[in-house]
C-alpha cells in the first residue's frame, strides 16, 4: 500500500522469483519485513553505504543502538513514577491554595466584624493566584 493525495492505495508487483528471494533474505538480514524493504526500495527511502563502511562496523552501530535503546526505557522507568509524583504534588498545591484563600477571605470578615484593622495579604494572595493557575500561561 502506498500514500497518494491523502488515501492509501494498494498497489500489486510481480517479482521474478530470484529477485523476490533475494529481497527476502536481505529483508532478513537486516531485520525488516518483506514488505517494508519492497517499501524502501520503492521509495527510494534508503541510505547508500560508504565505501569504508564494513559489516563490522554496521553489527557495532546496531549494537550501540540497541544498547541506548535499553539505557533509554530504563531512564523512562525512572521518570514515569517521577511524573506522576509532581502531578499529585501540583494537585495538592492547588487544594492548599483554594483553602488558604478560604481561610483569609475569612479572617478578612472577622477582622471587620471584629473592628480590628486589616492586613495586608498580596504576598499571599500572589502565591495563592500562582497555585491556582499552575501550568497555565497568564494573559
Amino acid at each position: 500500500m502506498i500514500k497518494g493525495d491523502g488515501m492509501w492505495k494498494k498497489i500489486s508487483l510481480e517479482l521474478p522469483p530470484e529477485l523476490e528471494n533475494t529481497l527476502k533474505k536481505l529483508a532478513e538480514e537486516y531485520g525488516f519485513t518483506f514488505e517494508e524493504t519492497l517499501k524502501i526500495l520503492l521509495k527510494g527511502d534508503f541510505l547508500e553505504m560508504e565505501e569504508n563502511v564494513d559489516r563490522e562496523t554496521v553489527e557495532r552501530l546496531l549494537k550501540k543502538a540497541f544498547a541506548l535503546e535499553k539505557k533509554l526505557y530504563e531512564l523512562e522507568g525512572k521518570w514515569s513514577p517521577l511524573k506522576f509524583k509532581t502531578y499529585y504534588l501540583a494537585m495538592d498545591n492547588q487544594n492548599l491554595a483554594i483553602q488558604l484563600a478560604a481561610m483569609i477571605a475569612q479572617n478578612k470578615r472577622l477582622r471587620e466584624k471584629a473592628g480590628l484593622p486589616p492586613r495586608d495579604y498580596s504576598n499571599v494572595e500572589k502565591k495563592i493566584h500562582y497555585y491556582l493557575n499552575f501550568g497555565k500561561k497568564e494573559e
